[in-house]
């Protein structure tokens, strides 16, 4: 894992935040919390980025995964089968800056915090 993974990640479903934080999947609309919650991820330190709708459909959940670390996409259908997983280490985004946080990379929202800002200067996008 490495570079290739954050490229395959913003190539393709988007820059971070770039995507909704709301979706519709046959006649129901499912929130990021929602989203979250189906895929057991609403106590853990999992911080949702975004939605995607994809092809064929599919569509694509973006969290931040605090344990690992990590930005992980699920791609998933319509009946919330996970069909694939990514996953690219925040220091691919933050650089640098990640290996300066110190003991602030053990805490998730922190984490987040940093990269929107890094991202999205105005602090824009969603919040899950």
């Amino acid at each position: 894992m490495g570079i290739k993974d954050k490229n395959t990640i913003e190539e393709r479903f988007g820059p971070l935040w770039s995507g909704p934080d709301s979706i519709s999947i046959g006649d129901r609309i499912f929130t990021l919390h929602e989203i979250k919650r189906a895929f057991d991820l609403d106590t853990g330190d999992a911080i949702g980025i975004d939605l995607q709708v994809l092809p064929d459909e599919r569509f694509a959940f973006r969290f931040y995964d605090g344990d690992d670390r990590r930005v992980v996409v699920f791609v998933f259908d319509r009946t919330l089968d996970i069909l694939e997983e990514h996953r690219a280490h925040l220091a691919e985004w933050l650089g640098n800056e990640y290996h300066e946080t110190g003991m602030m990379a053990f805490d998730p929202e922190e984490m987040v915090r940093l990269l929107r800002k890094k991202i999205l200067p105005a602090g824009g996008g969603p919040s899950g």
